[in-house]
């Protein structure tokens, strides 16, 4: 019977491209479920502001629109990447130090404490002090998410695992912004408060049960080679190892592709609901809604793109990155078309599949470049990588 369960969980794992996760047993399979649960929530809460724009606003006395992008869109992300940013470069340093695994439940413990305290906020003061703090979730997690899921997977898998967590992640925005605006053309006065306080709760018992029945896997040990004796993984990240990344081209082409690549696609998640509401003229649920589709698209492009460059990785690896290449250059076309739609907008399932394809095209580069800085990095330093 139980070699019976066994071959059924293995099967299953297959099916999905992640057998390798039964080599660590029940433990290391719930690890990373409850990784990818953790994930959804925590992603959940960063964009909760973008279908309530001018509903939270209105509650701390902000009214010119002007004020309203520039408080809410502009500041609020300002310092929430400034806090985040100096977290996640001083978590590639502490999890060479400390457990990555308590690490990232402190992370996430600290993140949506954070973010349940935002939907009690009394003024905008507090707001941004608490929007702010809520940078310690997204800024940790990134660099000890990535070097978990590494040490997991060989290379033969990392795009389909890495992938996944990226599904949970644009999953999480998708629900996210869709319960955000739902609650908030429900009650405009406070659902925006719900929606903070709702999607922030869950999150705490996933850390829990990670905590008591998962464990952490050994660094590196799905590449180390065995018959190497060297002591690598008990390697101490140094100022050193910072600069050692920037002598890796690939490193530096996945940084300059990155830093204007995101642009784009973080202003589409923050403004694009608002911008349906008062260019279009639709309604915050009906503009959620599209938003939520585009998200839909993201998670499965996430998923598919994973999938489609692990198979391509295995066939040629320089197959992987001009898979990347092609496809984020073709989404800029349907992301220009969102913005100059016209009456298109109103057309009903038309653009609610140009959303959904939007979303799809320009999410498939996400998957895989996390999977690529895992392969060309060794494990000591992949937790720097991902915290730059």
């Amino acid at each position: 019977m139980a070699n019976h369960l066994v071959v059924n969980k293995k099967s299953a794992l297959r099916f999905i491209g992640l057998e390798e996760l039964s080599m660590h047993g029940w433990r290391g399979i719930l690890a990373f479920w409850m990784i990818m649960a953790m994930s959804f929530f925590l992603f959940a809460d960063q964009n909760l502001i973008a279908p309530n724009l001018k509903n939270i606003s209105a509650s701390f006395g902000i009214t010119e629109q002007a004020d309203i992008d520039w408080y809410m869109g502009g500041l609020i992300p300002i310092f929430f990447f400034i806090l985040g940013g100096v977290v996640s470069i001083s978590m590639g340093y502490l999890s060479q130090t400390f457990s990555r695994k308590n690490l990232l439940i402190i992370t996430v413990i600290l993140g949506e404490t954070s973010c349940l305290l935002t939907g009690f906020a009394r003024d905008y003061t507090e707001f941004l002090i608490l929007r702010t703090l809520c940078g310690f979730g997204l800024g940790g997690i990134f660099p000890l998410l990535f070097s978990i899921i590494g040490d997991y997977f060989t290379s033969k898998s990392r795009a389909i695992a890495t992938g996944f967590v990226s599904l949970a992640m644009g999953l999480g925005v998708g629900v996210g912004q869709l319960v955000g605006g739902i609650l908030g053309e429900a009650d405009p006065i406070n659902g925006w408060r719900l929606s903070f306080i709702y999607l922030s709760i869950p999150s705490f018992l996933f850390a829990g049960i990670y905590y008591i029945f998962c464990f952490e896997p050994k660094r590196g040990a799905m590449d180390k080679d065995p018959n190497d004796t060297s002591d690598e993984l008990s390697h101490k990240i140094s100022f050193q190892d910072f600069k050692v990344l920037f002598q890796n081209k690939t490193n530096i082409g996945v940084f300059l592709q990155g830093i204007p690549g995101c642009v784009p696609w973080g202003v589409f998640f923050v403004f694009l609901v608002d911008y349906y509401e008062s260019v279009y003229s639709l309604g915050k649920a009906e503009a959620a809604g599209l938003l939520t589709f585009s998200a839909l698209g993201v998670f499965t492009g996430l998923y598919f793109g994973g999938v489609i460059g692990q198979w391509l990785y295995n066939k040629k690896k320089i197959y992987q990155p001009i898979f990347c290449g092609i496809t984020t250059f073709f989404g800029i076309f349907p992301s220009l078309l969102l913005l100059y739609a016209g009456g298109f907008a109103h057309s009903g399932l038309p653009f609610i599949l140009l959303n959904f394809f939007t979303g799809f095209l320009i999410s498939i580069t996400g998957a895989n470049v996390r999977a690529v800085l895992i392969n060309v990095n060794v494990p000591k330093r992949r937790s720097a990588i991902f915290s730059l």
